[in-house]
């Protein structure tokens, strides 16, 4: 019986059809990822209906500063959980247990840090980094980020529970946590902001609870369900070797979403530039333009973990068809969503609020992006191979590339060519297409097959029920 309920947590994705285990695997991740965007919606909703003047610039652009701090956790959660997936796949029980405690101490680490610089430097990041002018919306940003910053330290340790969780095959949890999560943030976010009119701060406040709730829960569960995750607070610590990993693949996929974090930051103060209006539109195009982003990201997360435990497995084989699988379908999810944003693009930006040239805005970026979305589809998910295969090197390089092409020609064209607003979304395509040419070429060199962090042959064996002991 409890073989067999362990059995309905964890995926093995060293057997079996690729498309299927891709599939099974990358769906919860979708279904997280929309609710999390779902919510991100009704924030937006909420705030641009019921806030002050000024509160929907604010958080919009308080978004695009946690985004800098969110993407260095996933980036680091992500790496150095790549060193778990392998331990995994290649059945290194005792390894994986101080690969995840090392990772875990991390990632708190990295948390508190983060908490303390944010919340102490909030009006200096509103002011000088974002450049923001209108009086309204400097007061409003400084006080969501400010609070916002108070939950970095359970964003940190939720990301790292989940991608250890995901790399050990068990997607579907990190569904169920978000659930949760959303769900109260929804209805805190009504109760503070529509009902007792709170405005940025009870939106903030509203996350800050809500992101607790979840690190609660998705603690609990890892805790419950994996006796080889039951840490007691004095092995959550790192170990010489295992910190040394968790850097090696961890430091590159920080340093690469960190950039483009910042990259955003240098598009969202140009957009600022162009005054409240354009900040306005680009918030709700931003908002929107996420979900192209669903199943993109959740496939790069996928073939991580799937690329993880097979390189892990020594199955190379696998990984090569599990990628153009990968990519086939991904690009069919995209032209679904794209098309659905494309046809309802006005009736979902009036959600908000917006009116005369700010929907105007909104409307053209909402019609530009979801063509653009189809280049990003193609390339992504080979950064999360490379990712999974130890070799995220490359996959911050593709990242960067496309970033620093974007955050280029668009800031040439504004000041040298009289540019207006759009050159922000319309030079994606520019980015994302250097860098599908960049991963493809890398792909047919065939390093990537090189990079695997574990030593030594895996362990004998490796059905089912030996990955099931694993964890146990």
């Amino acid at each position: 019986m409890e073989t067999a309920k362990k059995k309905q947590h964890y995926r093995d994705m060293t057997q079996g059809p690729e498309w299927k285990s891709i599939l099974l695997f990358t769906l919860p991740i979708m279904l997280a990822q929309l609710l999390q965007q779902l919510y991100a919606t009704v924030d937006g909703i909420v705030i641009g209906n019921f806030g002050s003047s000024g509160s929907l610039a604010a958080v919009g652009n308080c978004a695009i500063v946690a985004n800098v701090f969110i993407s260095m956790s996933n980036g680091m959660g992500n790496g150095s959980a790549i060193l778990v997936s392998q331990m995994f796949g290649a059945r290194r029980r005792e390894e994986m247990r101080r690969a995840a405690s090392t990772a875990i101490f991390l990632m708190l680490v990295l948390g508190l840090a983060s908490a303390v610089l944010v919340f102490a430097s909030a009006g200096f990041i509103t002011r000088s980094i974002l450049g923001i002018e209108e009086a309204a919306v400097v007061r409003a940003a400084t006080v969501y980020i400010r609070i916002y910053a108070i939950g970095f330290i359970f964003t940190f340790l939720y990301n790292i529970v989940a991608a250890i969780l995901r790399a050990i095959g068990d997607s579907r949890a990190v569904l169920y946590f978000l659930l949760v999560s959303t769900v109260m943030n929804v209805i805190l976010d009504l109760l503070f902001v529509a009902v007792f009119r709170w405005d940025v701060a009870g939106a903030a406040w509203a996350t800050v609870i809500s992101q607790f709730v979840c690190v609660t829960v998705s603690v609990w569960y890892m805790y419950r369900n994996y006796e080889a995750f039951r840490f007691k607070v004095r092995e959550i610590r790192p170990t010489r070797k295992e910190l040394r990993l968790c850097l090696k693949t961890g430091l590159p996929s920080t340093i690469q979403q960190l950039v483009v974090s910042c990259g955003y930051l240098l598009l969202q103060r140009l957009i600022n530039s162009f005054g409240q209006v354009s900040m306005d539109a680009w918030t709700v195009g931003h908002r929107y333009d996420q979900y192209c982003c669903i199943p993109a990201i959740a496939m790069m997360q996928a073939m991580a973990s799937f690329a993880g435990q097979n390189a892990g497995a020594n199955r190379y084989d696998r990984i090569k068809r599990g990628l153009r699988t990968a990519v086939a379908m991904d690009l069919a999810m995209v032209v679904v969503i794209g098309a659905a944003l494309y046809a309802f693009a006005t009736p979902l930006s009036q959600l908000f609020g917006l009116s005369g040239e700010a929907l105007a805005q909104a409307v053209e970026c909402l019609h530009f992006l979801p063509f653009a979305y189809l280049i990003f589809a193609a390339y992504i998910p080979f950064n999360g191979t490379y990712m999974g295969c130890g070799n995220p090197g490359v996959s911050a390089i593709s990242s960067l590339m496309s970033l620093c092409l974007r955050v280029a020609s668009s800031y040439t064209l504004v000041y040298f060519f009289s540019g207006t607003y759009n050159v922000v979304w319309r030079t994606y395509v520019l980015g994302w297409g250097a860098s599908l040419i960049f991963v493809t070429i890398y792909f047919f060199r065939g390093k990537w097959q090189t990079k695997r962090l574990v030593d030594g042959p895996p362990q004998e064996g490796g059905s089912a029920q030996e990955a099931g002991e694993l964890l146990r």
